[in-house]
């Protein structure tokens, strides 16, 4: 079956509803031609020139991004910024971008769900409330563990250096996720009296309010807590017969160097 750009908008659309989407966010078409056929799909966190460049060399003309292209308002385009670079890259090789963002983070099978899954969470709910049943992140239990001994399983798992804050030797049973960016999640986290809250991007006060209340932090990386997000994207699209090649790319550029 041939999928044209705006068949795979619409079937995206379907399970995933852009109209779901945060009013700041961005998601859907982002660039190339809504009629053009589709010869292979790359799914991405976002648009890098190694990504484009990965895409062109697999002979693939979609990608699938979490982080839109476009976001903030442009005002103008400097020929010799990166920025303008992944443009006419994109452009001369007619690569066609979709971006799923906050959709893809509220899904009840999108970022979240893998996440919490690779951390081995049960009894899994609903983190942050959002709209119409929907929300960010997920709260679960463990059976309870020390902190120590929970920080092995999870450098298992994800096969990285963990970056913590807080007492190594509490006693935790109480976990939650959330994929990207979730130190708006703290007040959260406290009022549910959560142990622990896995998520990325905490910044120096974040930390000191986490530890004043007796919240454990887990940074785990931006990149590191949503690409799985894009291996349930990935299962989707093939549960709905799209016959095409899809492929996931996984370089991190901002993979943490820890001397």
């Amino acid at each position: 079956m041939n999928f044209k750009v705006s068949d795979i908008i619409e079937l995206l659309d379907t399970e995933y509803s852009f109209s779901l989407q945060e009013n700041w966010d961005n998601s859907g078409f982002q660039i190339g031609n809504l009629e053009a056929e589709i010869k292979g799909i790359l799914l991405a966190l976002d648009i890098t020139i190694d990504s484009i460049n990965y895409a062109v060399s697999n002979n693939i003309n979609c990608i699938i991004t979490h982080h839109p292209l476009f976001f903030e308002k442009i005002q103008y385009l400097n020929v010799n910024s990166e920025y303008y670079k992944k443009l006419e890259l994109l452009m001369n090789n007619k690569i066609n971008v979709i971006s799923l963002h906050t959709p893809l983070d509220i899904h009840p099978n999108g970022v979240n769900k893998y996440l919490a899954d690779k951390c081995l969470l049960n009894n899994q709910e609903v983190f942050v409330d959002y709209k119409e049943g929907y929300g960010y992140g997920i709260v679960g239990s463990i059976e309870n563990d020390i902190f120590k001994n929970y920080l092995t399983k999870l450098k298992n798992n994800f096969k990285n250096p963990i970056l913590y804050f807080g007492n190594i030797e509490k006693s935790i049973s109480k976990i939650a996720v959330l994929g990207g960016s979730g130190a708006f999640s703290i007040k959260n986290a406290i009022s549910k009296k959560v142990d622990l809250l896995i998520s990325s991007d905490f910044k120096y006060h974040d930390i000191q309010l986490s530890l004043e209340n007796n919240l454990n932090i887990v940074d785990l990386g931006h990149f590191e807590s949503e690409i799985f997000g894009l291996l349930s994207l990935k299962e989707f699209l093939i549960s709905k017969n799209v016959d095409l090649k899809i492929l996931l790319y996984e370089n991190n550029i901002f993979k943490r160097n820890i001397f």
